[in-house]
């Protein structure tokens, strides 16, 4: 299961830099291997984060894994970590409340480390190393540095590293940012961004 993730994520890594090199020929699977790590992360995250094969889930070695910490937490970080690829997502196409999303992912990746740090310290005492403790604060920390460089990165710098080949997407998302309301504004932002799809 985790290398099908790798996989995944060497794939976007690998995507999203052509991207940023080519412009919008790769926008779409770009954006589209954002979203399948997504949906990887919400229906696998328990048997990626307690290291379970689907087609050996009922061995025994995997049943003493299976307990209710390891489900319920592989379940939840699944859960949140899907969010933050799509978060990642609407904020490199500039959906509408993208800032919002990326608020919330990094406070709840943010309040993971905290407590899998807490947890870690607290079994430390009684030297009782938590069996998947790293894994977890990897990718939350991962996510966290993500989500929080794309909130604190000004938008019109991320049009111009994006965009900054197709100026009509950047003047219609301004003029859609500062009109809200307009429908025509809204209508042209449709029409711009439908090109790289």
């Amino acid at each position: 299961m985790k290398r099908t993730e790798a996989i995944i994520i060497i794939i976007i890594g690998i995507l999203v830099a052509l991207r940023l090199l080519f412009g919008g020929w790769f926008n779409s699977p770009a954006m589209i291997s954002i979203v399948l790590l997504s949906i990887y992360y919400l229906l696998f995250g328990v048997f990626i984060f307690n290291n379970i094969r689907i087609d050996k889930i009922f061995s025994q070695s995997n049943k003493s894994r299976l307990n209710i910490l390891n489900i319920s937490t592989g379940v939840s970080m699944g859960v949140i970590y899907s969010f933050c690829a799509l978060s990642i997502m609407f904020a490199l196409c500039f959906y509408t409340n993208m800032d919002i999303m990326l608020f919330i992912s990094a406070c709840l990746t943010f309040v993971s480390i905290v407590f899998f740090l807490f947890y870690y310290f607290r079994k430390k005492r009684y030297n009782d190393t938590p069996r998947n403790f790293y894994q977890y604060l990897i990718r939350s920390g991962v996510f966290f540095l993500l989500c929080l460089f794309l909130l604190l990165t000004p938008i019109e710098n991320r049009l111009e590293v994006l965009f900054h080949n197709y100026p009509e997407f950047i003047e219609a998302y301004q003029n859609y940012k500062d009109n809200p309301e307009d429908k025509e504004a809204e209508e042209e932002l449709r029409k711009q961004r439908n090109r790289f799809r």
